[in-house]
């Protein structure tokens, strides 16, 4: 019995994995035209900043096996698809992200909160290594996905006791290296908030 439930739950994460996958993908094809002003021009950095902190944020939020990044507020609708009410009767949903900026989203709260599972302050050195690396983030000195990539790797470290559960059958390398590649053409702001 045992051996069935790891195989459905090894199963599972890589379905969930490829999700994360299929998440990224929409992720860099966002359309980015609100970072112009109707007349073509750039707008200012300080707002395509927040409005990028807000696009990663969802990111950062939905692939959070912890449940622990603060949540952000987004639009999704239905995907559709012929096989639709199967993948919902199946438990997986059937909605994608509408990748658009929110009034919802407040900048200060969502730098101010909390980012981390109570269980990590038991381990002082990677609690102190994940409060500098969100930090660096939040000035813009490291991009999302260099903290995205050190979050899996604290995570891991320290068994974090869902994130195993939901990366369980996983190869964590291999699922990396898939997230470089599909992000490897998103535009970072860094911190003098210029598009690299």
């Amino acid at each position: 019995m045992n051996f069935i439930q790891n195989y459905l739950q090894k199963r599972t994460n890589n379905i969930v994995a490829h999700q994360d996958f299929e998440l990224a993908e929409e992720f860099v094809n966002l359309d980015f035209s609100f970072g112009y002003n109707q007349d073509g021009s750039i707008k200012d950095g300080e707002t395509v900043g927040k409005y990028l902190f807000h696009m990663e944020g969802i990111f950062l939020d939905l692939t959070d096996r912890t449940l622990s990044h603060p949540r952000v507020p987004y639009a999704h609708e239905d995907r559709g698809g012929k096989f639709s009410n199967l993948v919902k009767e199946f438990g997986f949903g059937n909605r994608k992200i509408i990748w658009k900026p929110s009034d919802l989203f407040n900048l200060d709260e969502y730098m101010d909160a909390n980012w981390f599972p109570e269980q990590l302050e038991m381990h002082h050195r990677e609690y102190d290594e994940m409060l500098e690396a969100k930090r660096l983030y939040c000035e813009r000195s490291i991009s999302f996905l260099d903290y995205f990539f050190k979050r899996l790797d604290v995570y891991r470290g320290c068994e974090m006791p869902t994130f195993i559960k939901y990366y369980r059958g996983v190869d964590i390398e291999k699922y990396k290296d898939k997230i470089r590649r599909i992000t490897d053409d998103y535009p970072y702001q860094n911190e003098r908030g210029d598009l690299i």
